[in-house]
C-alpha cells in the first residue's frame, strides 16, 4: 500500500450535471463519486459547488448546467475506469479530469457552497 501512496497524483474533476435534477439525486451522484474514490484507495481533498451556470452552447438541449468541482488524489491507472463510469451516467452533461500541477492552491479559492450528504 505504501508503494501505491507514492504513485498517487492530484487531479481535478469538473462535472456539469443536468440543471433540473432534484437535490437528492445530485447528492446521490456526489456520494457515489466519493464512495468510488475511497473504494479504490483515493481521497477527495476538496469539493466546490458552483451551482447553476449558463453554458457557452447547448448540450443535449440544455442552456444551463449544475457544476461541481472535485480535487482528489488517486493512482493514474484508475482514472480511465473513472472516466468510463462517468460517461455512463445520464445525469452528467459533461465532465473533465485534469492533473493538478500546483497542489498548494487547492481549497484556497472562493467557495460558493459545500454539498451536504
Amino acid at each position: 500500500m505504501a508503494r501505491e501512496k507514492k504513485n498517487m497524483k492530484t487531479y481535478e474533476l469538473m462535472v456539469a450535471l443536468k440543471p433540473l435534477l432534484p437535490d437528492d439525486l445530485r447528492k446521490s451522484i456526489h456520494k457515489e463519486f466519493v464512495d468510488m474514490m475511497s473504494k479504490d484507495g483515493g481521497e477527495v481533498l476538496d469539493v466546490d459547488v458552483w451551482g447553476k451556470r449558463y453554458l457557452a452552447y447547448k448540450i443535449q438541449g440544455h442552456n444551463e448546467g449544475y457544476y461541481l468541482v472535485y480535487n482528489f488524489v488517486h493512482t493514474p491507472k484508475n482514472i480511465n475506469e473513472m472516466k468510463r463510469v462517468l460517461q455512463l451516467k445520464q445525469e452528467i452533461l459533461r465532465f473533465m479530469i485534469i492533473e493538478v500541477d500546483n497542489v498548494d492552491v487547492i481549497g484556497k479559492g472562493i467557495k460558493k457552497k459545500e454539498i451536504e450528504v
